[in-house]
């Protein structure tokens, strides 16, 4: 097979998974059909099938491509810094993908490809990120060794899913701010203890 076939093949396929997104967005997920995902990308449906066998196979697809374009983690040298970067990175993605996000949440129990696409695709990279930054963070002496770090790491990314998806809320930079400067990094830092 030729590389522009596999270049073409490629972009048919991205053209598919972005109309997956577009029409989920529009319907969300139990009203989505993969007739309206083929007249949106001018595909027929048997191109849709050939690829993925349903509907879930399909937003599974989309889902895992669309949360896959995330920056690698921040080495900014800074603690506070990096967990600023990575905030705004998720207050970014929420943008682009929270109405997404909101549509899929209700179908992680009935789809157990989605619930795993969640998890293995989206929260452990996040996760990841994370880890990163503190590891880095404890290299550099920023981090109390006893710290939680498998607790702590979700704390900000679950203030902000929580004020954006939940409450539908802004999230700002000034938000940002207040989370890492008084609830993550009050959790991280060593303890200074002073004795009477």
């Amino acid at each position: 097979m030729t590389t522009a076939r596999l270049r073409g093949g490629q972009a048919r396929l991205d053209e598919l998974l972005t109309a997956t997104i577009d029409v989920l967005r529009e319907t969300g997920y139990d009203r989505l059909t993969i007739d309206a995902v083929a007249a949106r990308a001018r595909a027929s449906k048997a191109t849709v099938y050939r690829r993925w066998p349903s509907k879930a196979a399909l937003v599974v697809a989309a889902f895992t491509r669309a949360v896959q374009q995330h920056s690698p983690p921040p080495e900014t040298g800074s603690l506070r810094e990096d967990l600023l970067a990575v905030l705004g990175g998720l207050m970014a993605e929420l943008d682009r993908l929270g109405d997404v996000v909101t549509g899929l949440v209700g179908e992680l129990r009935r789809s157990p490809d989605l619930a795993e696409a969640m998890r293995t695709d989206f929260i452990a990279t996040r996760r990841a990120t994370m880890m990163h930054v503190f590891e880095a963070a404890r290299a550099r002496g920023e981090i109390d060794g006893n710290a939680a770090l498998d607790t702590i790491w979700y704390l900000g990314p679950a203030l902000v899913f929580f004020r954006t998806l939940l409450l539908g809320e802004p999230v700002d930079a000034a938000f940002a701010a207040h989370v890492a400067d008084d609830i993550v990094l009050p959790l991280l830092r060593p303890a200074e203890i002073t004795r009477e």
